[in-house]
């Protein structure tokens, strides 16, 4: 049994929050800030999981193509594994969200440099890497509410209580 660790469960959820406020708060300092922040907690997550956290080994490697075959063939047959942390697609999912708001965090940036002050690009860019990360969020919403379904085991309460 995963047991999540605190770091891992504060991370989520106060990177969950930030993105659900900046997703109604569009614009202006406090966007800024929580973005930020979140890009931060995104890091520190990232160090955590490299440096510190032994139970999160086996879930830093990105899957092989095998891996993901299979969960997808295991899926389609409405059977589920256990596995230690994420699933193949939940593992992409997350380093995809990460990323994500790595670049939001990065464009967001550029678009108040003096150097690209008034360019269009960075602003539409942000923009349209905020959507994704919209879309990725209902995916994973989505995958949480049937993975949940079809194993009987409460997926979100394991992000709350750790096991």
């Amino acid at each position: 049994m995963m047991k999540w660790t605190l770091i891992v469960r504060l991370t989520h959820w106060l990177v969950a929050a930030g993105v659900i406020v900046n997703f109604f708060n569009e614009s202006g300092y406090a966007h800024r800030f929580i973005g930020y922040v979140c890009a931060a907690l995104v890091l520190l997550r990232l160090v955590n999981g490299f440096c510190f956290a032994r139970i999160e080994a086996s879930t830093l490697h990105l899957p092989g193509v095998k891996a993901i075959k299979s969960h997808l063939q295991s899926l389609l047959k409405r059977e589920t594994h256990d596995y230690v942390g994420h699933n193949p697609l939940g593992q992409y999912a997350v380093y995809v969200m990460w990323t994500l708001i790595l670049l939001l965090a990065l464009t967001g940036w550029l678009s108040r440099t003096d150097e690209l002050w008034g360019e269009d690009w960075p602003v539409d860019l942000h923009e349209a890497l905020s959507y994704c990360l919209q879309g990725m969020v209902v995916l994973h919403l989505l995958a949480v509410t049937l993975l949940s379904k079809w194993q009987g085991k409460n997926l979100i309460s394991a992000m709350i209580r750790g096991k």
